[in-house]
Parts: structure tokens; sequence; C-alpha cells
């Protein structure tokens, strides 16, 4: 018995969800040759050719199903989603708002509101509408990811991967839950298990752009540029104004050192719509990855008052300030925009770590709270990833950990603008670590005491961060002592750099780097943990830096505004990190006499 157009279009959508967009098409061209204005047909076919980047030919059909059905939820929420990815925002929400009306029940125009209000960082909204999605269908696949989501965007990763798997239980074929759980293990590291996720979302759905946006972000992240710029290019060409690929497509380039490409692509696309405020905003952010940085500075003078007043354009304004190192006009924006007290900070002070703070964030901003707690008590509430660095804090006995967030705590930054406008004295910078005395010395005396210096070395993993080549090739004939400092998988990278020695094996975790580092004469690496610890303690170090540093690598040509002890050197953005050898090594050669550093040549 053959099937009805009904039941041929009904298994034709649970084909497209499952991303066998040929099968569908096959039962979908059946259905509308012999009813061609089949509003159920033409809205699967719409949603079939949009996920094949076929736009033209989806908003024709579209646009017959509209004509015959202006008011069907289905249209509209189509309608949404070919607004979405022209980056229309405003038409797509008009939509469906209009949608939810017509049908209050309908599931994909509920989650698909409520995900337009979290890429607007609008939470709450965001949030009340994936309470209407669960009350009505709570087990449902798709309102299990959508709420997975959110709690990810709100980094509750332990709930978000929960729900993730939920789903994928549910439906193990289930696309945007397999590349949401790809995304988790991306964060955690493990980008093995992450692109063996990524790919399998992508082989089931191989024309979607989502997961196709994901298992490039997972091939970014891992360093691998080239497949990452492969993927994107693909769908960079269907959808030419959807803001995630056009946006990762320029970070890729500027990652490969093609910084003024990457820009002028985004450029092109902002002038489509130059008083878009969501492009503008990303151009802007673009420019801070390119750390472009004074320019950012100099579009937003220009811009109108109410745009310049955004929080999203305040606080790329507030980064560019205390980046170019215009440390107090950047905390005075931050403690207007937070109306924080215009007094000093007293002790007792409460202060909070956002979730999942930033790790080196954390670090340069321990030293406000050293500061303050020198002068009386401080409570610190929330998580911290370096637990043992805390408690290598000089002021540690000051500072109480609080079981649960006092009322209203002032974040690690509020107290940094706060002691930098109203209590200079705890602004400047002093050592705010300190070594373990015992575990020092036991430091001290595993490590060669010939009266070489001792030179710590710690690199990326992978490109495009320095690599442990480009160290190797710029200290290689140096004679000193290199003492690894690399405590993660990368350590076993030292098999092809002989007579390190590598003290990592031995470390006991991220606090324990303090009693090493405590014991070198020099650290020298990239942005990462064992240079901020050089840096807190007062000791030599050199920072190899890109154009695009973070903020707290501010400086005057060589010197470093927050770590006096490190010496900077900014290197253009790319992975070859062209220039390393030769700046390092006239940087050594200029303090050798300080560390008594004999030469060979």
């Amino acid at each position: 018995m053959s099937l009805t157009s009904t039941e041929k279009c009904a298994a034709a959508e649970e084909l497209i969800a499952g991303g066998k967009l040929e099968d569908a098409e096959f039962l979908l061209e059946q259905v509308l040759d012999s009813h061609p204005l089949n509003v159920t047909a033409l809205n699967a076919k719409c949603g079939l050719l949009m996920r094949s980047g076929k736009m033209a030919e989806a908003k024709r059909l579209l646009q017959i199903a509209s004509d015959i059905a202006p008011e069907d939820p289905v249209v509209l929420t189509n309608l949404a989603n070919v607004a979405l990815l022209e980056n229309r925002i405003g038409d797509a929400i008009d939509s469906l708002e209009q949608a939810h009306g017509a049908r209050p029940d309908y599931l994909a125009a509920i989650l698909l509101l409520g995900q337009v209000h979290q890429m607007l960082g609008q939470r709450k909204e965001a949030a009340e509408w994936l309470t209407r999605a669960s009350a009505l269908q709570a087990e449902d696949p798709d309102v299990l990811a959508a709420g997975a989501a959110f709690e990810l965007d709100q980094q509750n990763i332990v709930e978000a991967r929960r729900l993730y798997e939920k789903a994928v239980e549910t439906r193990p074929d289930h696309i945007r839950s397999l590349a949401g759980l790809a995304r988790i293990r991306c964060l955690a590291g493990d980008f093995d298990k992450a692109v063996e996720l990524a790919k399998k979302a992508h082989l089931l759905a191989p024309q979607d752009p989502e997961s196709a946006l994901v298992l490039a972000q997972v091939f970014f992240q891992s360093g691998a540029l080239g497949d990452a710029d492969k993927l994107i290019g693909r769908f960079k060409r269907r959808y030419a104004d959807y803001a995630p690929i056009v946006l990762l497509g320029a970070e890729i380039r500027i990652a490969q050192g093609e910084v003024q490409q990457g820009l002028a692509d985004v450029a092109a696309w902002f002038r489509k719509a130059p008083g878009d405020a969501a492009r503008l905003v990303a151009f802007l952010k673009l420019l801070g990855k390119a750390g472009d940085w004074q320019r950012i500075l100099d579009m937003c003078e220009k811009l109108p008052a109410e745009v310049r007043a955004s929080d999203a354009v305040v606080s790329l304004q507030e980064e560019a300030l205390l980046a170019l190192g215009r440390t107090k006009e950047g905390w005075q924006s931050w403690a207007r925009r937070r109306n924080l007290s215009g007094e000093s900070p007293c002790p007792p002070v409460q202060v909070t770590l956002p979730p999942r703070a930033p790790l080196l964030d954390e670090m340069v901003l321990m030293r406000f709270v050293d500061a303050v707690a020198r002068n009386g008590r401080l409570e610190v509430s929330g998580e911290t990833q370096i637990p043992g660095m805390w408690e290598r804090l000089s002021a540690a006995a000051s500072v109480d950990w609080a079981r649960e967030a006092a009322p209203d705590p002032q974040l690690l930054a509020d107290l940094a603008a706060r002691a930098t406008l109203h209590a200079p004295e705890n602004g400047g910078f002093r050592a705010y670590l300190a070594p373990e005395p015992g575990r020092r010395a036991m430091w001290e005396a595993a490590l060669p005491s010939d009266g070489r210096p001792r030179v710590g070395v710690f690199w990326d993993a992978r490109p495009p961060g320095l690599l442990i080549d480009h160290l190797q090739d710029a200290l290689q004939d140096l004679n000193i002592h290199i003492i690894s400092l690399q405590f993660d998988e990368s350590r076993h990278q030292l098999r092809t750099w002989r007579g390190v020695l590598d003290a990592g094996v031995k470390l006991e975790g991220p606090g324990d780097l303090v009693n090493l580092v405590d014991c070198l004469d020099l650290v020298v690496g990239p942005d990462g943990v064992p240079l901020h610890v050089a840096g807190a303690l007062g000791r030599r170090g050199i920072a190899l830096l890109q154009e695009n540093h973070e903020w707290y690598w501010a400086g005057s040509d060589r010197q470093s505004i927050w770590y006096p002890d490190v010496e900077r050197i900014v290197l253009p953005i790319g992975p070859s990190w062209a220039g390393a050898k030769p700046a390092l090594r006239e940087t050594l050669e200029r303090i050798v006499p300080a560390l008594h550093l004999p030469v060979t040549t």
C-alpha cells in the first residue's frame, strides 16, 4: 500500500532530522509533483534546502507557502530561520512571536525564541522560553539539548553534560547533543574525543551549518587550522551572511597570520548592514582578536550615543583601554558601569569568583586580594581552578574561604577597580606569592647548583601557540641549565630536546610551581601559569607574545605594566612565530650580565 502525502511528509521530516537529506528530498518531490501547493511539503523542502545552503530556492518555496498560509506557525518559523541565517535578528523574533501567537504550543518556535534571546545575551527571557518548552515536552531531545546549551552558556558544565547525555540516551543520533558534547570535551582539553563526537554529528548531517561549525571550532581549538579553514570555507560560500560562520572564518584567518584578510572579510560583511548593532559588536570583537585595540577606541568614538553606551560596546572599550595600558581609564569605566562605591575597599571585604573565571585573569587579580588582605580580613567565595595557588598568597593567613557567597559580594575585577581608583597604595605592584619554605628547600637541593643560571621554560601544546621547537631553536646552544616547567601531557614532547631537566614530572600541582619557580633565575615562555607565577613572585621572566595578547600583558615596548620583572617580546600574529628566535636571543644577550649568563657560539 502506497504512503499518503501526509505520511510521506512526516517520514521526510524524520529523515531531515537524521541528516538523510537525499532520501527526504526524494519523498518530498513525490508529494510536490502531485500536490505542488502542499504547505507541509513546501515547509519541509524549504528546511531541507536551508540545511543544504540553497538559500535562494528555499526562499522561493517559502514565499509560495507564505502566500498560501501566511499565519501557519511552521511557515513563520521557517521565515525566522531564514532571517537568522541572514543575520536579521529582529525579523526572526517578529516571525517567531507571530508563530507562537498562532499556536502557543508549537515547540519549534518556542525553542528558537529561547535560542535567539540566548544569542542576544538576554538570559532571563531565554530561561522563560525554555521553561515553557520543558512544560510541554520535558523529555524531548530537542528540549533537553536547548536546556543544555543554556546551561553551557552559563558555564554550568556538569548540568549541560548531563542534559546532553540524556538526550543522546533517548536518541543516539541527536545531532545537536553530539555537537554539544563535543564542545564540552573541547573545553576540558580532550580534543581527540571532541573531534570524534563532532565528526559523528557532522557525518549525520553533512550539510547542516551548525554541526559543521562545531567541528570547525574543535579543529580550530585543537590546532588543526588547515582542517578548520577548509571546512568553514565550504559553508561560507553557502551562508555568506550567517554571523557564526563569517566570524569563525575570519578568526581562523587571523590565527593563520592573515590578519588583514580576516578583518577585510568581516568588514565587507559589516558594510552590508552598517546600522546593525550586532554586526558592529561582532566586528569590534574581531578587532580585539587581531589586537587592534586603538581601532576599537577610534570606532567607538564615532558611534551614536545610544550604541556607544550599550554594555557590549562599553565592555569592549574597557578591554581596549586595559590592553593599551590605560589602566586607570579602563577601571574608571568598569566602576561606573557597575555602580561601584567611591570608597576605598576597607576590610572586612567580601569577594566572589565568577563561575569558571579565566584562570590567568584570576592569577593577575589575586594581587589586589593580597594587597587588601595585608590590611585586614578578606572573605572569598566561589570555585577556583587553582586552590593550591591561593594557599601561596603572601597574605593567605588573612584570607578566608566562604562556604556560600555573600548576598552581594564584589567580583575580583571590582576589587581591582576600587583599589586602583580609590586606594592607589593597594594598586601598585608588590610580589604577592610566597613559596613554602620546606618544599622550596627540596627543590633547591634537587636542581643543578654549579653556578650556571637555571632557566625555566614552558610552551603551548599545539599551534597556533608557541611550540617547543620555537624555544629549542632559540635556547639550545646556551651555557645554561634548562628546566622544563611543563606539567601536562605535552611534557612528553621533551623527547626531542635532550639535556633538559623535566621538573614537571615531580610537580605536586600548580601551587608547587611557586616553590620551583622561586629557585630559578629566569622563566621563558608564552602566556601561561609559569610566567604568571614568576611575575607574581617578582622573578625575572621573558614573555613571548603576539600582537593580540591579553589585557594583562599591556605595556610600553618591553616593559610589562602588571609584572615589572617580566620583559615582553611582542611578535606578529601567526602560527610560525616569525622572529621569535632573534628577538629572544637579543633579549637574553642583553640581560646576560644580570644573570651572569655565559653564551656559547
